[in-house]
Order: structure tokens, then C-alpha cells, then sequence
């Protein structure tokens, strides 16, 4: 673009400073006369949120975006300065009660109970748990599922061939009951269920203990931290994974698959959402920054500031690497655009209502909820701010467009460089009001 010199005589430095910082302006369509001088530049204005955390390796990385400032960028700050942490099983009752804002929380926790809390949304869903897995010592006789795969056999023949194996076989699994569904739809492939090996019920750090002594062969921890140290410290193979299910398995609401899988979320009330959503707009562009900065060229300085911080709320002793392996292995985040296909794409196994159909209407089967219909685009408000923050990308991308070749003075281009600035954030809001600005 070219630009002619401002007639305030203001620097287009001060002006970057003192731009976007509070109060909101309301603003009218484009409008393709550029006079000399723009409209006032649009502020951002100051919100407070009371975030809060469940102490998990895959939801307390939220910390990032106030550490690094993110949240701040676009007008938020965060009270208490870093998210409160609050056990899963407290985070619904505190929304409730109004003693928080937002939070991070396992969607099964909720979609489970749908039918009991109405007002409880996701508004922003990150990752997906696929860690489960049956794992076999690096030097057992054991095949995996991709052993077989490898030798031309069909998933299906695949699948009962690496679970027959373990009929009659020692397993040592975790004495908490919430992997067994999955277990026990990996033996059905065989035709099995879990009691057709034997089971020896032990917590996941024994396991580890007794898998490094060679004591054990087949082990299916529960825990993120114990599948890392034996899949990749260890060696141990991956006889059956939910990622070889996914990437094996017909992705429709009526596949089995979607009963054991599930979002990583962040979650608010409907009220909450209706009366803040511009702030909710921007925490959610804050938070697909800090996805980018986890997984973009800093992801080792990132993980390894976010280490000292699960380690002290979680009890654990995680490096750099664990977490890395954590993300992106066993708990597989979505990016900005990861979130095309899990909201638009039916083809995608983890398209929302693939997973969520099938797993209400297993609910109202069992009697869990409610025998009724429920309104998956109401629930999944998540898919709402994200189709909003579409559209207001493609709104920008117009505008950018249209401002291209034209003659700006000094503020126009300053404004046209903060919505540059604020769309490569995801702020996609605060990038149109400066570029709708910057052309009236």
C-alpha cells in the first residue's frame, strides 16, 4: 500500500500505542470513500474472567495464554492471574454458583447429564482423549493390530486376530472401572470380553514397576503419564489403540467407536456466553494462539514452561518431551482450522455428531437421560463461535482486499497494521472494527 502523510501530526507509533485499549465503538458498513482522515480508532475493551483449571496434563496448559500474555493482548485478564484449579467434579458446581466463569472439563462429565444441566456449554473444545490402550512388552510374542494389517489381513480379521490372542492371558489394567468400556469394546472384536483374559487389577505406577522387572507382558494403563513411560520410554507396542480404531474404523453416528470417545473442552454457562459474547470471541482467539505456540516453532520452550506448573498441581513429573508425547500422541489437540472438519466434515470420525448422536442415544437407552430429543447446536456452542470467528476472518480477508492499492494516510494504514496484527491472533473481531475503521 502507499501512504500519504498524516495531517495530526501524530506518529503512527504513538498511535499503535494509544490504539485498542478501552471502550468499544460501534461501527457501520465499509464505506469506499477514504477521506484524509480515519475514524477514530476502535478500542478493545477490558474484561475480566475468572478462569479456573482441572488439574490434568491436557487442561491445565491454559496457563500458557495468560503467561504469555495472550488474554491480556485482547483485553482480558484472568482472576486470579493464573487459572484457579479446581478438581473435574467441582467445575459444573462452581459455575453454577457463579464462583467462576469458565473452565476446562472432560465433555463425557457432561454430555452424560445433559438433560440435568441445561444452562452448561462448551464453548470451546481443544483435544480429544485417545490414549486408551492395550501395550505388550518390546520382546513378547504378542502381535498388534498392525502386525496383522502389515501381513494384508482386513481390519476386521486384524482387530479378532490381535485380541484372540490374549484369551486366557494375565492383563494388567487399573482397579478405576472408566477404561473397562473400552476394553471391553476391543475384545468384541473378538468376540470377548475382559474376564476372558486374567485380570490383575493394580494402579498404573505399579504397573510400570512391574513391566520395567519383566514381570508383565501385557499392560492397559489408565494414566497419560504411565502409557508414555511404557509406549515411549520403554519400547512397549500398541497391541490395540483407539488410534488404530480411528484410523481403521467407518466414521458414522452408528459406529461403535464413538461410544469411548470424547472432546477436551472448555465450558461456561449459556447465560454467561449470551451477556459476554464479544469477551468470549476473544478468549477463545487467545486460546487458539496458545494451541499455535504448544505446536509451532517455540513448542520446546512452551512445554517447558508449562512443566513446572502441572508438576506442582498434578503431583507428577513431567518434562518437555512427556508432554510433547501427551499432546500429541494421546491427546491429539485441534487447531483453528482442525475445527472445519470436526464441526462440517461427517466424514471425520470425530465430527461432533458422530460421537454425540450415538453416544445420547445410548444414554436414553440405558435410561442415563432423559428419553427425548436434544438440540446438538444449541449444546455445542463451541461450534457457534467458531463459525462466528469464521466468518469474521472471511469479513476480514474483504476488507483487507478492498483496502489494498488505496491511498492511506498515516492513521488508516496504523489501523490497517493493528487488524493485521489482531487477525493473525485469531481476533478476528477486533480485526474487522480496525479495518471497517480504517475504510470509513
Amino acid at each position: 500500500m502507499n501512504s500519504s502523510n498524516s495531517s495530526s501530526g501524530i506518529s503512527r507509533r504513538k498511535f499503535l500505542r494509544d490504539s485498542g485499549i478501552a471502550g468499544a465503538t460501534a461501527l457501520s458498513g465499509l464505506s469506499l470513500s477514504l477521506p484524509a482522515r480515519a475514524q477514530q480508532a476502535p478500542s478493545i475493551p477490558s474484561a475480566t474472567v475468572r478462569l479456573a483449571a482441572n488439574p490434568y496434563t491436557n487442561h491445565a496448559w491454559v496457563v500458557l495464554a495468560s503467561r504469555q500474555g495472550f488474554l491480556s493482548d485482547v483485553g482480558i485478564t484472568i482472576d486470579p492471574p493464573e487459572p484457579k484449579i479446581v478438581l473435574i467434579q467441582q467445575s459444573v458446581p462452581q459455575l453454577q454458583n457463579k464462583e467462576i466463569d469458565a473452565s476446562t472439563m472432560y465433555l463425557g462429565l457432561v454430555s452424560s447429564a445433559i438433560d440435568n444441566l441445561p444452562d452448561i456449554k462448551p464453548f470451546f473444545v481443544y483435544s480429544y482423549w485417545a490414549g486408551n490402550t492395550i501395550l505388550t512388552a518390546p520382546d513378547s510374542d504378542f502381535k498388534t493390530v498392525d502386525d496383522f494389517l502389515a501381513e494384508g489381513m482386513s481390519w476386521e480379521d486384524a482387530a479378532r486376530a490381535a485380541m484372540a490372542q490374549l484369551e486366557g492371558e494375565e492383563i494388567v489394567v487399573p482397579p478405576n472401572p472408566s477404561t473397562y468400556p473400552w476394553m471391553n469394546l476391543a475384545y468384541s472384536f473378538a468376540d470377548m470380553t475382559m474376564e476372558d483374559s486374567s485380570i490383575v487389577a493394580l494402579e498404573d505406577p505399579r504397573a510400570v514397576q512391574l513391566a520395567a522387572s519383566g514381570r508383565i507382558n501385557l499392560a492397559a494403563p489408565g494414566g497419560a503419564v504411565q502409557i508414555y513411560q511404557l509406549q515411549h520410554q520403554a519400547g512397549w507396542r500398541p497391541l490395540m489403540s483407539t488410534i488404530q480404531m480411528l484410523a481403521n474404523m467407518p466414521a458414522s453416528p452408528g459406529s461403535v467407536v464413538n461410544n469411548v470417545l470424547n472432546y477436551d473442552c472448555m465450558i461456561t454457562t449459556q447465560s454467561y456466553i449470551d451477556e459476554n459474547r464479544e469477551t468470549m470471541l476473544r478468549l477463545c482467539s487467545a486460546m487458539y494462539r496458545t494451541v499455535d505456540y504448544m505446536f509451532g516453532p517455540d513448542q520446546q520452550t512452551a512445554l517447558s514452561q508449562y512443566a513446572p506448573f502441572i508438576n506442582a498441581n498434578a503431583g507428577s513429573e513431567l518434562d518437555a518431551d512427556a508432554i510433547k508425547f501427551i499432546f500429541e500422541v494421546l491427546d491429539p489437540f485441534f487447531s483453528f482450522a482442525d475445527q472445519e472438519q470436526v464441526w462440517t466434515d461427517t466424514d471425520f470420525p470425530l465430527y461432533y455428531r458422530n460421537i454425540y448422536e450415538f453416544q445420547l442415544a445410548e444414554y436414553r437407552r440405558a435410561g442415563t437421560i432423559e428419553d427425548r430429543d436434544y438440540d446438538l447446536d444449541a449444546f455445542f456452542q463451541a461450534r457457534s463461535l467458531w463459525m462466528e470467528m469464521r466468518d469474521q476472518q472471511t469479513r476480514a480477508d474483504g476488507l483487507f482486499e478492498s483496502l489494498e492499492g488505496q491511498s492511506l494516510s498515516e492513521e488508516r494504514l496504523a489501523l490497517v497494521d493493528l487488524a493485521r496484527q489482531h487477525y493473525g491472533w485469531y481476533n478476528f473481531l477486533d480485526a474487522v472494527r480496525f479495518l471497517e475503521a480504517a475504510a470509513a
